[in-house]
């Protein structure tokens, strides 16, 4: 089974960047997965590990573009191609990555806990996320059908 953790990816670039000069190197969660000075700026790199031959369908989230947005002279898309656990970089500006971004129809998530046959009425929070109801999803459609013309 091949392992879709992209811990050895980050690993592997906190190398290659130490290797380019920057220093302060750390693994973050937000608002990027590796945050690194060079020359007293601070970078932004968003990994994306892939280990396709020829094409990478992935995503990139809104918090990960609201900051590529915000930085966008500092702040990367990497792809990080694995073969036989050595990694190639690819790295993108903002503006080079959206030419491959798109967004496709919003879809709604749900999230329901297993209870054999009976309804489950405990509601999970989730504290990123938006809890549908008919007043968000007439929003969105309207956005989206807006965006789309």
């Amino acid at each position: 089974m091949k392992d879709r953790s992209d811990k050895k990816a980050k690993e592997s670039f906190v190398l290659h960047l130490a290797k380019s000069g920057y220093d302060n190197i750390q693994i973050v969660k937000e608002p990027s997965d590796i945050v690194a000075y060079k020359n007293g700026i601070k970078y932004y790199f968003e990994i994306k590990k892939t280990s396709a031959e020829k094409e990478y369908f992935g995503a990139a989230t809104l918090t990960e573009w609201r900051s590529a947005y915000a930085n966008p002279h500092n702040y990367f898309f990497v792809i990080c191609q694995e073969r036989n656990d050595f990694f190639s970089f690819t790295i993108y500006t903002p503006e080079e990555f959206e030419k491959f971004s798109t967004i496709p129809p919003f879809k709604i998530f749900f999230n329901i806990t297993l209870n054999g046959t009976d309804k489950v009425l405990t509601i999970r929070k989730n504290k990123s996320a938006i809890q549908l109801t008919k007043d968000t999803l007439t929003k969105m459609d309207a956005l989206f059908t807006t965006l789309k013309k």
